[in-house]
């Protein structure tokens, strides 16, 4: 596939690069993008656990299982509800990849048919992550100049994503080296450790020639 200034930037499995029936493929062109290396390992691995989180926010475990462990918390600035929140023990379970759909509209679609957008009733959004979890990833694809991203599942749903208009995060993909890939609305990313301060993270287009 074609990479030229024109184009978006378009990772699919076929096109990522590997060895098959014995035959050598040529890396593909985008794989010196930070678009590309992020996503690529995700390429070929089942979403699973897809939630709702907070407010719109959606969040897709990718790869291995682990289980994250919150211990209880015992503030005297909580009270209530909270309180009573923090101490309890909390066990999630976390893929080695794990995609959040952060500040920004989205869209789930099956086979070409909306099942719900990001303000979209809890019965519709509800029934978009249940078609997402278990399908297989297939293609990314992002355009910066727009600040769109869309992600294609092998069962036909498709996610979409695109900007609120606010200059926020997008999305976030926390990777198993501990690295974060973040998306932003107006075309830039930044990549680097998840404890960084947010100070000191450093924002780049992601593609020059196409975000001024």
């Amino acid at each position: 596939m074609l990479h030229s200034p024109d184009i978006q930037i378009i990772l699919r499995k076929e096109n990522a690069g590997i060895k098959s029936a014995g035959m050598d493929t040529q890396p593909h062109p985008t794989q010196s993008d930070p678009f590309y290396r992020a996503v690529a390992p995700l390429i070929g691995l089942p979403a699973w656990f897809v939630r709702r989180g907070h407010g719109s926010f959606l969040t897709l475990e990718f790869g291995a299982p682990s289980l994250r462990i919150r211990e209880p918390k015992v503030s005297p600035d909580n009270s209530g509800k909270v309180a009573a929140l923090s101490r309890r023990r909390k066990v999630l379970p976390r893929g080695e990849w794990h995609l959040w759909i952060y500040c920004c509209h989205w869209r789930v679609l099956s086979r070409g048919e909306e099942i719900a957008w990001s303000e979209a009733s809890d019965k519709k959004i509800s029934a978009a992550t249940s078609e997402l979890d278990g399908q297989i990833l297939t293609a990314a694809e992002a355009d910066p100049a727009q600040g769109t991203s869309v992600f294609k599942f092998d069962l036909g749903a498709t996610l979409q994503t695109w900007p609120y208009g606010s200059g926020d995060t997008q999305w976030m993909l926390y990777m198993p080296s501990g690295d974060v890939f973040s998306y932003r609305e107006d075309g830039s990313y930044s990549s680097g450790p998840g404890s960084l301060p947010p100070e000191q993270v450093v924002w780049q287009p992601l593609r020059p020639d196409t975000t001024d």
